[in-house]
């Protein structure tokens, strides 16, 4: 048997949440503060039987705090599980928690709701909405219980449903809490630990206390039952011996003379009435369960033979390996009980770990019959992980949502998008937002613009720009989509217009015509695809280039930093002052054919980057990038990063601000008012590019 999903209600960041589980490796991936800890530790409250038993009894804090007041709502944790088979464990799993419909079906679900006297007073106070409010107002996180059942079959994560078994809140109507509807509530049960093993390896930062910890140590685990394996000749032996050694150690003449000396002094301060009788005497246990548990890990070097130190020697990522194999081995050693299902989870391993560690650690585990859960925000880890077995996180502001990239996508889409990510560790998964461009030129010269114009970088604005081929658009592209990843995607490509004009008909095409005729028929194929892919789709759009990125970058008037390059290109000022007048000239079969024979002179990636190198504040960005940067950003950006921008802009040379005018002189409202601000730089620099994406935005 297996987990097939995870649902989550009201808890910590998580209003609703679905996850979606496979048999094998699950990956679940999200940037910083999304909640890949709080889903692991959804998961860990209905099966870990390592937590303490009190930890089921949350508080306030951990609900969602979107409810605004938590009072009355409902926390629900429930986990399907999938292929309960013939298995005695799974039979006593499914007895508890499978659905009674003849499928091999079943829910373990945890409730955390007021209590009974609370739920009837509400039902009570429905439809009165003074004495229902005064109810609610007046309980406290001591009025709730923990509850575990199985076999339910409502999905809290729908509203209906929600309002329906635990409260209308905004109406005020609440239901019968004697009405058991054991179908829709299941049936009340025990935790089902003793049916499946579960190992939770926990995120890695100050393990080397831990392990010296006895309640944390990983090697203690190991050890406990040790004892009995061990001969009955041997143990006797071993207590033998700890008698004698306790013994030689107690009956030092130097332990006596600190005893007496102790006892003395007692003696002196307090009198021979009150004073305790005390020894020194060496504690070693005799037990041998006692015993192991003082065994403690050293560690040698691989170059320095027979040497063993201490823990505190080890560097951090050493030491986090040796945790993560004392926790593989507990887990392997679990594997060994007769139970139902073995969970191994894992918090973001990455933590410490060598990228080639990471990427090992995870495909050993990826081929094992155990369901394995990781956490993650590494890119070496998502780069080899399924699609179809990868929920991903995504924040956004206060809301948390969850997608499954791989829905609704064929075996064939999901093996290239994952063959491309192997090869290009990307971050694409982890981005707010997603441009995708064609080459090397716009992932070296976009960012430059962005940072200097505009003054934030992309990954300021949570935007990932991933460079492909344009025929991996389309695939990778799939990923975002309202039935997959809700995240929007911008792709910028080239409508390869001609530079030049075109005779009416081809026949009579110069040689440089006709290649200029053939790359815009194949722009017009391309727009024409991409139109058709992106189309009933709200979260991919296309922007076009009219020509082509470094034609579209000059004709936005920058020719200034293209002139400024050519004495990196030639050493005679002959060469230089030729070009220079092309790039100067404003028709675009001249400049246009300058740039692009420069582009090939050098190579497209190194005249971006000598580009890159002189972009300014007064640089202009075409504005079909702007487009896709709107667009992207879900034409959404907090007013604290627009705010930055104006105040980049004015800071810095730009045409529409007069040269001893200053910021402070700028805004003539209220400089802590952010709206009002970038309201007034959209005014008074109408013409500016910061204002044209002001204008793109949904504000």
């Amino acid at each position: 048997m297996y987990i097939s999903s995870l649902r989550i209600r009201n808890f910590r960041n998580f209003s609703t949440a679905k996850f979606s589980f496979k048999k094998g490796v699950n990956t679940i991936l999200g940037e910083n503060g999304s909640g890949k800890t709080n889903a692991l530790f959804a998961l860990r409250l209905l099966l870990d039987e390592s937590l303490p038993r009190n930890i089921t009894k949350l508080r306030d804090s951990d609900f969602c705090r979107n409810l605004g007041d938590w009072r009355g709502h409902w926390i629900v944790i429930s986990v399907d599980f999938d292929e309960l088979s013939s298995h005695e464990g799974c039979q006593m799993l499914k007895h508890d928690a499978g659905h009674v419909d003849g499928s091999e079906k079943g829910t373990l679900t945890y409730y955390f709701r007021p209590c009974l006297k609370i739920r009837k007073a509400l039902f009570e106070a429905s439809g009165n909405q003074v004495l229902a409010q005064q109810i609610i107002d007046e309980i406290t996180i001591e009025d709730y219980e923990p509850v575990f059942s199985g076999r339910a079959n409502a999905n809290f994560l729908c509203e209906g449903t929600y309002r329906n078994l635990v409260g209308d809140f905004h109406n005020f109507v609440f239901p019968d809490p004697d009405d058991r509807n054991f179908m829709a509530y299941g049936v009340k049960l025990s935790p089902l630990h003793e049916e499946v093993s579960f190992t939770f390896v926990k995120a890695l930062r100050d393990v080397v206390s831990d392990l010296k910890n006895y309640r944390n140590s990983p090697l203690i685990a190991l050890l406990k039952g040790l004892e009995s394996e061990i001969s009955e000749q041997d143990a006797e032996n071993i207590t033998t011996l700890i008698s004698e050694v306790n013994d030689s150690i107690s009956e030092l003449d130097e332990i006596k003379k600190v005893s007496s000396g102790i006892q003395d002094t007692l003696h002196k301060t307090v009198g021979y009435t009150f004073s305790p009788v005390i020894d020194i005497e060496s504690s070693l246990p005799s037990e041998l369960d006692k015993l192991l548990q003082k065994l403690s890990l050293t560690v040698g070097d691989n170059y320095v033979d027979g040497y063993s130190g201490d823990l505190n020697e080890l560097s951090l990522g050493g030491a986090n390996l040796i945790y993560v194999a004392l926790k593989l081995l507990e887990y392997e050693r679990k594997q060994e009980a007769d139970k139902a299902a073995q969970f191994l989870v894992i918090e973001e391993p990455e933590a410490h770990i060598h990228t080639h560690i990471q990427k090992t650690l995870f495909e050993s585990h990826s081929i094992d019959k155990t369901q394995v859960f990781l956490s993650t925000h590494s890119t070496h880890i998502s780069s080899v992980a399924k699609i179809a077995d990868i929920n991903i996180l995504g924040l956004n502001e206060n809301h948390v949502d969850v997608f499954q990239p791989s829905n609704q996508l064929t075996p064939t889409d999901c093996d290239r998008i994952e063959r491309y990510l192997n090869a290009t560790r990307s971050t694409l998964l982890f981005a707010k937002g997603v441009i995708l461009v064609e080459g090397e030129a716009e992932l070296i010269l976009i960012p430059a613009l962005v940072r200097n114009v505009l003054g934030v970088s992309l990954d300021e604005l949570g935007i990932s720009l991933i460079s492909m081929d344009s025929a991996f658009f389309e695939h990778i592209s799939n990923l975002f989509h309202p039935e997959r990843i809700r995240k929007h995607c911008a792709i910028i490509t080239d409508l390869d217009t001609s530079i030049v004009p075109l005779p009416d008909d081809e026949v009579n095409d110069s040689k440089y015509q006709r290649s200029c005729r053939n790359s815009q028929k194949s722009g017009l194929i391309r727009k024409g695809k991409l139109d058709e892919h992106t189309k009933d789709n709200d979260f991919i759009s296309a922007f076009y280039a009219n020509h082509t990125f470094e034609v579209d970058f000059i004709g936005a008037d920058n020719s200034i930093e293209a002139k400024e390059v050519l004495s990196s290109i030639y050493q005679q000022q002959a060469n230089i002052t030729k070009s220079s007048n092309l790039l100067e000239n404003h028709a675009v079969e001249v400049f246009g054919k300058e740039i692009l024979r420069l582009a090939e002179k050098v190579g497209k990636g190194w005249l971006a980057l000598l580009l890159s190198e002189k972009v300014t504040s007064q640089t202009y960005i075409p504005s079909y990038i702007l487009d896709a940067i709107a667009f992207s950003c879900g034409y959404k950006l907090a007013p604290k990063i627009l705010y930055k921008m104006c105040w980049h802009r004015l800071s810095k040379p730009m045409p529409a601000l007069e040269d001893d005018e200053k910021p402070l002189q700028f805004f003539s409202n209220n400089q802590t008012d952010m709206n009002a601000c970038i309201d007034e730089f959209k005014e008074r620099c109408a013409d500016d590019d910061l204002s044209y994406l002001i204008e793109l935005l949904d504000r």
